[in-house]
């Protein structure tokens, strides 16, 4: 490239002669001289590992710690007999008087090592968004570099908010995240540690983490790698009955045993109905063990009138489970006159004193059939909403010792539905809550 400068009188004075074998510069230095290759080949190392082989002449090399006034980045070797200019960094600027052609070389270097540099993680990049995992790199003070589109959904922001931004700011016990850290960096090798996350929508979530430290050719740390998982409904599922135990009216040791034996057995002892999506048999697994838990703790209360009593019994429900996605986001007793009786809600919006009293009259929700349950859609006004916002529940009917006394209404969360289950409100229509009601005199 700078063939012409490099044959210019006055350069004699820059030239060096490395042997083969002999070391440059080493990693970690703290010169910051420039070089340019005369004649002869280079070797590029980081730690023992070689990254790249210079031969071209008139090819830079060592313009990064020059630039940037920080140590060497990486180790350069003669891989054989080695002529080059060495520039001093205080010399550069009369240099670069005395010789302007290699400042538009030098730029046209830069300019290319940048453009290779941005293929390369642009590549690496649409990689990393195609992993599963949840991917973050973190520099050596703990603060976001990157992440992948993964890790974006996990965490609920865009990388834009995620880069520069400390990782601890992303878990509820930034303690307990920082205590981790110095666990992974002195020992070295630590196995996967489960932390809770602040999800900016769905609130707390579990997230599975395992890491990778980054080091440099002189074992300096350099940051650390993440990789995460969504262990939400695993935590869910290992502490939901023993919170549904403590928050809700203590429950008799047969009645746990007996709720979470028919949860396990049903699919198998049901009418030979087969739903062949796995996810679609969790949900409706998940809405008869709820209807039936929910059923033992409210018939008694709703069929004596007693408001307060379901309503302590409704909340407690959400509370115990805090912190995982439930398919529905309201509960509803209707009356025998089609009017409702009491409502709970999670849903921010939604005024549940307002709803006590509405009417279901007109509504079909299955009171002349057979069967114990109606999925129906119907338009429910709101605040934001004058002309209403289209709604899908499911009714499921309760019976006092045999005597029917009203129903208990799930209003479904479509989104999370569509989003979980792949499911819109005909398979929705589609599922079949078989013997719900069998033993009637519960």
């Amino acid at each position: 490239m700078l063939d012409n400068v490099l044959n210019k009188e006055g350069l004699d004075k820059y030239k060096v002669t490395f042997e083969m074998g002999q070391t440059v510069f080493l990693e970690g230095d703290d010169s910051q001289d420039l070089y340019i290759v005369v004649d002869g080949k280079a070797g590029v190392l980081k730690g023992t590992q070689k990254l790249s082989e210079i031969s071209e002449k008139g090819s830079i090399f060592g313009e990064m710690s020059f630039l940037l006034g920080e140590h060497r980045s990486a180790t350069v070797k003669a891989l054989s007999d080695l002529t080059v200019i060495r520039i001093p960094a205080q010399e550069l600027p009369n240099f670069f008087i005395e010789f302007p052609e290699v400042v538009r070389e030098f730029a046209w270097h830069l300019a290319r090592r940048l453009n290779e540099t941005s293929q390369i993680v642009c590549g690496l990049k649409e990689f990393c968004d195609r992993l599963p995992d949840a991917i973050i790199l973190t520099d050596k003070d703990g603060k976001i570099l990157s992440c992948n589109h993964a890790a974006e959904k996990l965490y609920g922001m865009e990388e834009e908010q995620m880069r520069h931004r400390p990782a601890e700011e992303l878990y509820e016990d930034p303690a307990k995240y920082r205590h981790f850290l110095q666990e992974v960096i002195s020992k070295l090798s630590v196995g996967e540690r489960t932390l809770k996350v602040k999800h900016p929508r769905k609130g707390i979530r579990y997230v599975s983490i395992s890491t990778t430290i980054l080091y440099d050719g002189q074992h300096n740390f350099q940051g650390i790698l993440f990789s995460g998982r969504d262990t939400t409904q695993a935590e869910m599922v290992a502490k939901r009955y023993q919170r549904v135990k403590q928050c809700i009216i203590p429950l008799s040791v047969l009645l746990i045993v007996g709720a979470v034996s028919i949860f396990f057995a049903y699919p198998y002892f049901s009418k030979g109905y087969y739903i062949a999506d796995t996810r679609k048999e969790d949900l409706k697994n998940d809405l008869v063990f709820n209807y039936r838990l929910l059923r033992s703790l409210l018939v008694k209360p709703f069929a004596a009138g007693d408001r307060q009593k379901t309503t302590h019994v409704m909340k407690g429900f959400f509370s115990a489970q805090e912190g995982s996605e439930l398919p529905f986001a309201s509960l509803l007793l209707i009356g025998k006159d089609k009017r409702v009786f009491d409502a709970y809600s999670i849903l921010p919006d939604l005024d549940e004193k307002e709803m006590i009293g509405n009417s279901y009259s007109g509504i079909d929700l299955g009171e002349r059939g057979s069967v114990d349950y109606k999925v129906v859609t119907l338009y429910r006004g709101q605040k934001d909403h004058p002309m209403g916002i289209r709604q899908t529940e499911i009714a499921f009917k309760l019976h006092d010792k045999g005597a029917f006394a009203g129903w208990l209404v799930f209003q479904m969360d479509m989104d999370l539905l569509r989003e979980r289950y792949n499911m819109e409100e005909t398979d929705l229509k589609g599922l079949h809550f078989d013997g719900l009601n069998r033993n009637k005199s519960q």
